[in-house]
């Protein structure tokens, strides 16, 4: 298995990859807008590869199911069952798939998904306070993010110069879609996403955490199909600003736009209460680390989130949260935290995963 092809499937964007020996010989990441799209950029990436020995997909939503899972006629019947879970991601993913068992049925594919890092996650992470019997049907927190967040655990303990086992930290993954997570000695224990890609922080055009309550509501007055369009598009900045450009709510803000301003106060108020909660859980906190395209390129987004967290030992150095060559270290001497900003590689993450396990 020397050649992997990485399809990593976005809400509006398919990254893809090739590696050799984990070696990246070709990165792209490219635009597209809906299957059609998706599908069309899959098929050209295949004709112009010379060799492929096997391809990786990055599935989000896998609930229970381990990574890397064999894709067959069995299993991909079950991630078909799966595309209501996450369908802005996981309906991408199962289109490039198809494509992929046309062109390519005698290459081993597999899928690799953001919830299995997420498997073991404690009962009081992971359960909803509903009767049980839901919580055995599967209606429970699973967590996304995971590709990202397993190479960002194996990145800080490398830079830290700790075993993975002996780390723990506060991880944010802030990009169109956010969310944040708390590991204790190398385990994931909690995550702001639950059962589906909606809970949590302020994201690009989803609402994070809502009251259930206005949900019944707002069925009283529109279809499910309805609702779960609000949900994942018209939500979050987008529902607060009018457009869904993070970079841009956060350059009108300092423009001084109102409008802006009290978007950008709640995105960042939202990210330091979980930062709180999680820093009040864990018994020891080694670094807090951003990624991810917001948490990667706004030095403001940091310096906001960071500000008045010196309380619980988190400083902040300005100069440094300036710099640009990532991974970098922003904190203060006088921080008991490490604080650092490393861009995020799933693709590398999914080739791995696949060399170590099948």
């Amino acid at each position: 298995m020397k050649h992997i092809l990485v399809f990593n499937y976005g809400s509006s964007s398919l990254k893809y990859a090739l590696f050799e020996q984990l070696q990246a010989k070709v990165r792209e990441n490219v635009k597209i807008d809906g299957v059609e799209d998706c599908q069309k950029v899959v098929r050209q990436v295949i004709a112009n590869t010379e060799r492929i020995d096997a391809i990786a997909h990055r599935v989000v939503h896998g609930m229970d199911l381990d990574s890397p899972l064999p894709i067959n006629e069995e299993t991909i019947e079950k991630l078909k069952s799966l595309v209501s879970l996450s369908p802005l991601h996981n309906r991408l993913a199962l289109a490039g798939i198809e494509v992929c068992l046309q062109e390519l049925p005698q290459v081993p594919q597999y899928a690799i998904f953001d919830t299995s890092f997420f498997r073991e996650l404690p009962f009081t992470s992971r359960a909803y306070a509903l009767p049980l019997e839901f919580y055995e049907r599967g209606i429970k927190r699973y967590g996304f993010h995971g590709i990202s967040y397993s190479y960002l655990l194996k990145e800080t303990a490398r830079l830290l110069g700790k075993e993975l086992k002996g780390l723990s930290a506060i991880m944010l993954h802030l990009g169109s879609g956010a969310s944040a997570c708390a590991v204790y000695k190398g385990k994931p224990i909690d995550t702001s996403m639950g059962m589906t890609p909606l809970e949590g922080l302020v994201m690009s055009s989803r609402a994070g955490d809502l009251d259930p309550g206005i949900l019944l509501h707002l069925l009283r007055e529109r279809s499910p199909e309805e609702l779960e369009h609000l949900l994942y598009n018209q939500c979050g900045v987008k529902g607060l600003t009018g457009s869904k450009d993070i970079g841009k709510m956060v350059q009108q803000a300092q423009e001084g736009d109102p409008i802006a301003q009290r978007a950008l106060e709640l995105y960042v108020y939202r990210i330091k209460k979980y930062i709180g909660a999680y820093y009040a859980v864990l018994p020891e906190v080694d670094a807090l680390v951003f990624s991810g395209g917001v948490g990667e390129n706004s030095p403001v987004v940091r310096e906001l989130v960071c500000k008045g967290l010196e309380k619980l030992g988190i400083v902040l150095d300005e100069s440094l949260n300036k710099g640009k060559d990532l991974p970098l270290f922003i904190n203060s001497p006088d921080s008991k935290l490490k604080i650092l900003v490393i861009k995020t590689d799933e693709e590398l993450e999914m080739a791995r995963q696949l060399l170590e396990r099948v």
